[in-house]
């Protein structure tokens, strides 16, 4: 398989997926924190900044997500 079919594969639903929920991974410009709250991604799901290079980790739940910046990123 292509790697850009897993990588838009991982954006997609995993349902079933070794007990994980939700989608496995966010790509956006700008502040992945900024959408606390949302839902549809599991926890552990990576959100990734394109604008500041930075790496969030979803630490709450499929239903409410908690990005949390990862290490010490500046």
């Amino acid at each position: 398989m292509p790697g850009h079919d897993l990588l838009a594969g991982l954006g997609s639903n995993q349902a079933g997926a070794a007990g994980f929920e939700g989608k496995f991974i966010k790509i956006k410009a700008g502040a992945v924190s900024g959408d606390n709250g949302e839902s549809g991604f599991g926890r552990g799901a990576l959100g990734v900044d394109t604008t500041n290079g930075k790496l969030y980790i979803n630490t709450g739940t499929f239903g409410s997500a908690t990005w949390i910046v990862v290490g010490t990123q500046s």
